[in-house]
């Protein structure tokens, strides 16, 4: 999805004002990225992606796998109570 659905133009739109970050579960510490993921999100497979307010740490919304729909994608992002 980083390459395919975030550049297209309504993704890219709604996720503007929004920071990136990466939570690899694999290699050496895989095992406490996992646990970390299964917190935040609630299973420790991937893909997961999650909204997390940057003051508090409170994970906002969570969706567990593929969205390749670009429209679709784009309003979950933008219908985050932030």
């Amino acid at each position: 999805m980083e390459e395919t659905i975030f550049p297209l133009p309504a993704v890219a739109a709604a996720l503007e004002g929004y920071v990136e970050a990466r939570l690899h579960t694999d290699g050496g510490r895989g095992a406490e990225y996992r646990k970390l993921q299964d917190e935040m999100v609630g299973v420790p497979a991937n893909p997961s992606y999650a909204v997390v307010d940057p003051e508090t740490g409170k994970v906002l919304k969570v969706h567990r796998g593929w969205m390749p729909d670009e429209a679709k994608f784009a309003a979950w992002l933008r219908d985050v109570a932030r």
